[in-house]
């Protein structure tokens, strides 16, 4: 019997590990396969729930390959592709070292794109496609420059996906929030508290997330600061966004 199954990469952590534990609460799911590169985490994880299947997976390297031959021996009905792991880099592009450069390209970009075209042959009407983006794909973003224009990529591909699949019944949606409260973020810098406006926990982004993708939204945009900035972004001036912004990080740089 062909088993429904949901994905999702960078699952050891923050918003990755919400979606592990609310998709295993979904009677139709037989299986979560929880993509990372922590064996130890993802041991925890599937210790936690039998639902959880851990797939230790590289994705900067051959992990798209695994996950590939797994789809091909298991054949599974995909009901659920989660994209959300990704890197980034804050600090002046010229001092970013080229490893860093094609790797943020790989993972934030070409990865999910490749695991979308491999799942597409798994999923049936229902199936359900959720890429993290960020608030910040919706400006340029100084000393952020990579990963914002990244998101913006994976924000404009998956609304532009959500309208060619619809003749499918299949979605696609953005997930854009502001700063999270997982791990990744520094608390300090050269002693100084670092302060992130608007910061919002993972099982927010998570909950709305699941909730605007099941019905059929192109994007979720979790919290109020988020949506504050959406808004601020369309009406102000580009470079008049980037200079505040530019002035805000300034003392962390």
């Amino acid at each position: 019997m062909m088993r429904s199954i949901a994905i999702v990469t960078g699952a050891t952590g923050g918003i990755g590990e919400r979606f592990v534990k609310k998709i295993c609460l979904m009677d139709d799911i037989d299986e979560v396969w929880a993509v990372g590169r922590n064996k130890d985490k993802l041991g925890s994880l599937s210790a936690q729930d039998p639902k959880v299947v851990p797939i230790e997976a590289d994705l900067a390297h051959d992990g798209v390959a695994v996950i590939e031959d797994l789809l091909s021996g298991k054949k599974p009905d995909i009901r659920i592709l989660v994209n959300n792991a990704g890197t980034g880099y804050m600090g002046p592009f010229e001092k970013m070292e080229k490893g860093s450069v094609t790797d943020l390209c790989k993972i934030n970009c070409s990865v999910p794109a490749e695991l979308i075209s491999l799942s597409l042959s798994y999923m049936h009407e229902g199936a359900r496609i959720i890429n993290i983006s960020s608030a910040s794909s919706f400006q340029p973003n100084p000393y952020l420059a990579m990963y914002s224009a990244s998101k913006v990529y994976l924000k404009n591909f998956s609304r532009a996906l959500n309208v060619e699949l619809r003749s499918r019944r299949i979605t696609v949606t953005a997930v854009c929030p502001g700063w999270v409260d997982t791990g990744m973020l520094p608390r300090t810098k050269d002693g100084k508290e670092i302060r992130y406006t608007g910061m919002i926990d993972p099982e927010t982004v998570v909950d709305k997330a699941l909730k605007d993708s099941s019905k059929g939204k192109d994007m979720s945009v979790p919290g109020f600061f988020a949506k504050y900035f959406r808004f601020y972004s369309k009406v102000t001036p580009s470079n008049i966004v980037m200079s505040q912004w530019t002035n805000s990080i300034r003392k962390y740089l």
